[in-house]
């Protein structure tokens, strides 16, 4: 806890000290990015002009992508490394060491979104069985009793937040369960997401970094225990990487780091993913048209998945002298990719500033990202969404949305930490 401090300035101090004006013009894109306007509707008409001039650019806060087709370009591109970005980069491996000598917490490196091929390849390959399609639709039973349990602590009120009282109680289960620790209470576990995954953002004060990293902390502690006696946890994902770890197959850093990132990082953004599609759905009256037997449809999910993307931000740094597009790159060069600006691509949607499934007819997001770090979790995410969307619209169609809603404040994570309704009618 000593290097906190080190550690926070140079992943975050610059962006999150530097005033405004030094990010660029008013219109810089690089100043839209890290100082956007409000949330909601101002935030996707930006997106929207965006979109019309999407591609790269070159701004006072670097080289920003906000084409689909130059993102995708990046993402399944070995010139590219997923290597953690630090604010100052010539003081990287300075970073790195820090990192090296320090106990290893959830969201850190060697967590697989920062890791590159082969290391990457050989995590991917020890955990990926347990995350197939096939694999997360045998357990669509668990996920609809975990929602049906939530909704049965809603009946008979009148008034509740959306967030607390149902998008974050039902992922947090279903991840619990699926990792194999539903009995080990929540609170740890909502504490790493709520506070822990704030350190995949970008620019955040130092007291948000300390939070952070407490429950980061907190969950290393809890993995030491663990792994004198794996027996003690739920079959599940947890239990194989504890015992590929005591196999030699994983190391402890690795075990952490995996291990972390997949609770938090799936955590959180399935709970702004069914926030964000519920509201957005009754603020347009279409709670019958998105469903299909019950469930959001598919192209509902893209679609949905697209207009309010949970991740705003991947970031990517050449690792050779390289060409994308017709811009020379050197080594070394940062970019950021601007995944929300990407799903507003003119080029690659034909209405992205309305919410219409002709978006996604021929194409999906960029939200689940491409290439060799497509999102583990994708297909989790997308059952346990269709079903607690769906069984939420089911239930309560008449529901009514309240003044009062809170956009988190996060370059990275885009959703609602506050959305107060009323429950009329329904179960």
């Amino acid at each position: 806890m000593i290097t906190d401090p080190l550690r926070w300035f140079l992943l975050h101090g610059p962006l999150r000290l530097l005033p405004a004006s030094m990010l660029g013009a008013e219109d810089d894109i690089g100043r839209l990015f890290l100082r956007p306007p409000e949330k909601g509707a101002p935030y996707r008409e930006m997106l929207t002009k965006i979109g019309t001039a999407a591609g790269i650019h070159e701004s006072a806060a670097g080289l920003i992508i906000t084409g689909f087709a130059e993102s995708e370009e990046i993402l399944r591109s070995g010139d590219w490394s997923a290597d953690q970005p630090v604010a100052i980069p010539a003081a990287a491996g300075l970073y790195r060491w820090l990192t090296r000598r320090s106990v290893p917490v959830a969201l850190d490196a060697p967590a697989l979104v920062f890791t590159d091929p082969p290391e990457h390849t050989r995590l991917r390959k020890l955990v990926f069985p347990l995350f197939t399609h096939r694999a997360v639709l045998s357990s669509s039973d668990i996920i609809a009793e975990h929602t049906e349990a939530v909704l049965a602590d809603l009946v008979g009120r009148t008034d509740i937040d959306l967030v607390e009282d149902y998008a974050r109680k039902i992922p947090i289960r279903v991840v619990s369960d699926f990792l194999g620790f539903p009995d080990l209470g929540f609170e740890m576990l909502d504490a790493l997401g709520a506070n822990g995954a704030k350190l995949l953002d970008v620019g955040i004060t130092f007291p948000e970094y300390r939070r952070g990293m407490n429950a980061a902390r907190r969950f290393t502690d809890f993995l030491l225990d663990v792994r004198k006696d794996p027996d003690v946890l739920g079959d599940g994902f947890l239990k194989s990487c504890v015992r590929k770890h005591l196999a030699g197959e994983l190391t402890f850093p690795e075990l952490v780091t995996l291990v972390g990132f997949v609770f938090a990082a799936g955590f959180e953004t399935t709970v702004s993913f069914i926030a964000n599609s519920i509201v957005t759905v009754l603020e347009r009256g279409l709670a019958e048209e998105v469903l299909t037997d019950g469930q959001l449809s598919d192209a509902w999910f893209e679609e949905l998945l697209r207009f309010d993307s949970p991740i705003q931000l991947t970031h990517r740094t050449a690792r050779v002298d390289t060409v994308l597009g017709t811009h020379a790159v050197r080594a070394g060069t940062g970019a950021l990719i601007w995944v929300g600006a990407t799903n507003y691509d003119a080029r690659a949607y034909p209405y992205p500033g309305e919410l219409s499934v002709e978006n996604v007819a021929e194409r999906t997001s960029m939200s689940f990202s491409t290439g060799v770090h497509r999102c583990l979790g994708a297909s989790l995410a997308k059952v346990q969404s269709q079903v607690a969307v769906g069984a939420f619209l089911t239930a309560f169609p008449d529901a009514r949305l309240r003044p009062g809603r809170q956009w988190r404040d996060s370059v990275v994570l885009h959703g609602y930490v506050r959305a107060p309704m009323t429950l009329s009618g329904g179960r």
